[in-house]
């Protein structure tokens, strides 16, 4: 007597969710612009100078060609895995559970930063203007429970509020700098963005680098929605590239504006607490309440983006094998309710963790710092496996620019703001994080030979779920 084995067919998204201008907007709302630029520019101003614009501009064109690599993968096989599939199918089994892991923890860690944000901007909100004094701990768990509730609803819905968010966010940003250019007049120039202008030259822009390249994180992150993208071989590439210009000019105008508030004065930027929120309360005045409402729908559409793209991916590892097995459920609105829940519940709970001993935004540059180098290793990862990718499987598509040296350059720009993470001599505790990321590689590479060995055909499943097929 034989027992015939039944196939069970994998979970999927449900398809034909997003149109070019959804993903546009969820990659936009995803980096936060508001929230981004508040707490970078200052410093990023005291490396560069008055022509901190131009290390944004150079920021921009680097991240390009970062997100080339995701870009030309996502043409020829669109997967929810993104990043672990893609180099799965390169290298193996091995090494996409290595990269499912190492992603999951970045993500899970990094979007820490965002929920402690949320939590001490809204408090601060509250306490500001309306006197009443709220545990940011509570404003974040009340906001995160929502945020998991809407994604879990259905991707449309929720991106619907991530647009929603991001525009009333883009309008108030427009209006707080066109305030801050009418009221100083007076001082209207464009030397900022004369590249001569540079503090200290090469050096200058190479200290402010890091910081500009970490502006637009967040607009790869649509990627693994391309299970529910219409035609998303074309619209999630188009829609990365159009993101990432789109978000490049609205830093650029929020440099502007901020330095010309502050009458070129480096110094007093970099001694203002958040240069462009003090500047545009300054000019706003009762109304100045608007910049502050910026900064809480940036980073409200930003934890959105991220739970949709970031959950999609541990669902899609889970899916093929590489993580628990659970992970892969999906509810009657064909979304990844398992990982969504997953991922933000162990991301609060690291966040609130943390956030006892310091303060919000301290937990959350922290939090940041530590997620966002394993995340960076995969980017690097992943420019290595282009070029052998397409010498492999695509040879008739092989173009050198696009697929070897476009790769090549990424890799090299990438390795400045990763080296400043990881360099000695750094303050406790960012000192022990190379080494937290180090162990947690070591474990991941053994859990990986386990599990592949345990599962002979679990290279043929890594990546092996196309979303428009």
């Amino acid at each position: 007597m034989t027992v015939e084995r039944i196939k069970v067919e994998p979970a999927r998204l449900k398809k034909g969710e997003l149109g070019l201008g959804d993903i546009v907007s969820a990659a936009l709302a995803n980096t936060a612009p508001a929230m981004s630029f508040f707490f970078s520019f200052g410093v990023i101003a005291l490396a560069a100078g008055i022509a901190s614009p131009i290390a944004i501009a150079v920021a921009a064109i680097v991240v390009l060609m970062k997100i080339n690599s995701l870009m030309e993968f996502t043409k020829v096989i669109p997967s929810t895995g993104s990043y672990i599939s893609y180099i799965g199918r390169t290298f193996g089994a091995v090494a996409g559970a290595m990269t499912a892991l190492a992603l999951t923890f970045g993500y899970i860690v990094a979007v820490g930063y965002v929920m402690a944000v949320l939590g001490g901007w809204t408090a601060t909100i509250f306490q500001t203007f309306f006197s009443i004094n709220l545990p940011w701990q509570l404003i974040s768990l009340v906001l995160v429970a929502f945020v998991g509730f809407l994604v879990i609803r259905g991707v449309r819905i929720s991106t619907k509020w991530a647009v929603v968010t991001f525009l009333f966010e883009l309008i108030l940003i427009v209006v707080a700098g066109v305030a801050m250019l009418i009221a100083n007049a007076g001082h209207l120039t464009f030397g900022m963005f004369n590249p001569m202008q540079i503090k200290n030259g090469l050096s200058g822009l190479g200290l402010a680098f890091p910081l500009a390249v970490f502006l637009f994180i967040g607009v790869g992150n649509p990627a693994p929605m391309v299970e529910e993208a219409r035609n998303p071989r074309k619209s999630v590439p188009l829609a990365i590239v159009i993101s990432t210009v789109s978000v490049a000019v609205i830093y650029l105008f929020m440099a502007w504006a901020t330095t010309i508030a502050y009458h070129d004065n480096i110094a007093q930027i970099g001694a203002a607490s958040v240069p462009f929120v003090d500047a545009g309360v300054k000019v706003l005045g009762g109304a100045g309440i608007l910049v502050y409402l910026a900064g809480f729908t940036s980073t409200f559409a930003s934890l959105i983006g991220a739970t949709n793209g970031q959950a999609r991916m541990i669902f899609s590892a889970a899916r093929e094998g590489l993580l628990p097995a659970f992970l892969a459920r999906v509810g009657k609105g064909q979304t990844p309710w398992a990982a969504i829940v997953f991922y933000l519940c162990i991301g609060l709970t690291i966040t609130l963790i943390w956030g006892t001993a310091v303060t919000p935004l301290a937990a959350a540059g922290i939090m940041a710092t530590l997620g966002t180098i394993p995340v960076v290793l995969v980017y690097l990862t992943l420019n290595v496996a282009l070029p052998i990718y397409y010498l492999r499987e695509e040879r008739t598509l092989f173009r050198p620019w696009r697929h070897l040296i476009v790769p090549f350059l990424g890799t090299v720009a990438m390795i400045l703001p990763l080296w400043g993470m990881i360099q000695p001599g750094q303050p406790a505790p960012y000192n022990l994080f190379p080494y937290i990321v180090l162990v947690y590689l070591i474990l991941s590479a053994v859990y990986a030979r386990v599990l592949s060995a345990r599962n002979p055909d679990l290279g043929e499943r890594v990546g092996s779920i196309i979303a428009d097929e």
